[in-house]
């Protein structure tokens, strides 16, 4: 969770129907039933579990308790700390912030015909490729292959938005789907990227709670911060710093952890230096993190008396590894810290553990951790 989610989700609790619960009212609801049949009888009353005014006075506190439920919901979604979904798209809309869609993955595909031919050779736009007939490219635009030769590189796009689409290698996608005649062959160049899912709550928050920085040119740390991700819903975390005066220098990482590549990069840069978004006096540069190399080496032990869960925590053990293999990566100018890779091992269950590597190293503050290999070792059962 990055730093604005958390300042977010720690702002105070707050409650719309004064904290009241469903026992509250059941309670004052049969309170004033007996002071009430007291005061109009002159008897009193002892309401037993099964008496009928009791279950009619417990079922009609339900119907508040719903009622005022729903007071309390309409009121928290007027607040970041609370909205969500079609609430939280209201509130971004009063600061000009709206969802970001999804996004078709892309990729260069590159058509081969068997031999050079004496007329052009068309590609009709929409011409789908596939690797296994389940995920499919589709050209975006009308291409063909001139007279005399034999290949053209035509972008696709994927026919399904989001993710789905993403990581498919370089010559992974060889199947053409709408035949073309004279072409023997299809293969996509690189890697396909550049799909996304709709934009999530947590996203969208992060970017509402940024908008007035965005008001005016950036300028601010906060004010770049918004426009870097406003242009890519992947981006994680973003380092702004001045190194010297009119030289704005932007790192980030991605929110798994790993650094942008060179289309990611190019994207921001366009985005940062739009009229209306930079000072003219601000030199902006926008750099992937500098790299700081860790290992992890580690041994560590289970109490006898938690011998029985012993398996299930050698598997949490695995996981609070990989969860602080991302945590270090996932922040520019964190600090290699040895002692949050201790604090997780105990969370999964360990009595101790000896860490070998890494040792604490204070890192740049543009630069971000990255392990390059995992020695984990179960060292057995110890006494309590």
């Amino acid at each position: 969770m990055s730093d604005i989610l958390n300042t977010i989700d720690n702002l105070p609790d707050i409650s719309f129907i004064d904290g009241l619960t469903l026992e509250n009212i059941q309670s004052q609801m049969l309170s004033d039933f007996v002071a009430k049949y007291q005061e109009i009888t002159g008897k009193k009353i002892q309401l037993s579990k099964s008496d009928p005014n009791r279950i009619i006075m417990l079922g009609c506190a339900q119907l508040i308790y719903q009622g005022l439920q729903n007071i309390d919901k309409g009121g928290k979604m007027n607040f970041l700390k609370y909205a969500y979904d079609d609430y939280l798209e209201n509130m971004g809309a009063l600061k000009k912030v709206t969802r970001n869609p999804a996004k078709f993955a892309q990729v260069p595909v590159k058509f081969t015909l068997s031999g050079k031919r004496e007329a052009a050779t068309s590609i009709p736009q929409g011409t789908r490729v596939t690797a296994a007939y389940e995920v499919y490219f589709a050209t975006i635009e009308y291409a063909e292959i001139p007279p005399g030769e034999t290949e053209i590189t035509v972008m696709t796009e994927c026919t399904e938005a989001g993710t789905i689409g993403n990581d498919f290698a370089a010559g992974e996608l060889t199947t053409l789907v709408d035949p073309i005649g004279f072409i023997s062959k299809v293969e996509n160049t690189q890697k396909s990227t550049g799909g996304t899912e709709v934009e999530s709550d947590q996203n969208m928050a992060e970017r509402i709670y940024l908008a007035p920085s965005s008001y005016s040119t950036a300028g601010p740390d906060d004010a770049y911060e918004y426009w870097v991700k406003d242009s890519n819903p992947f981006i994680g975390d973003v380092k702004i710093t001045s190194p010297t005066p009119g030289l704005v220098d932007i790192r980030f990482v991605m929110t798994d952890g790993t650094v942008p590549d060179d289309t990611t990069i190019a994207a921001v840069t366009a985005a940062v230096n739009q009229r209306g978004k930079r000072p003219l006096t601000d030199q902006v540069q926008v750099k992937r993190p500098e790299i700081e190399e860790y290992e992890i080496d580690v041994t560590y032990y289970i109490n006898t008396s938690d011998s029985n869960a012993a398996t299930a925590i050698q598997a949490q053990a695995e996981t609070a590894v990989e969860d602080y293999k991302l945590w270090q990566a996932s922040k520019v100018g964190r600090d290699i810290n040895p002692d949050e890779l201790i604090a997780r091992l105990n969370d999964a269950g360990a009595k101790r553990a000896e860490v070998r590597a890494p040792a604490f190293r204070v890192i740049g503050e543009t630069a971000k951790a990255q392990c390059t290999g995992v020695n984990i070792i179960y060292g057995g059962l110890e006494n309590d």
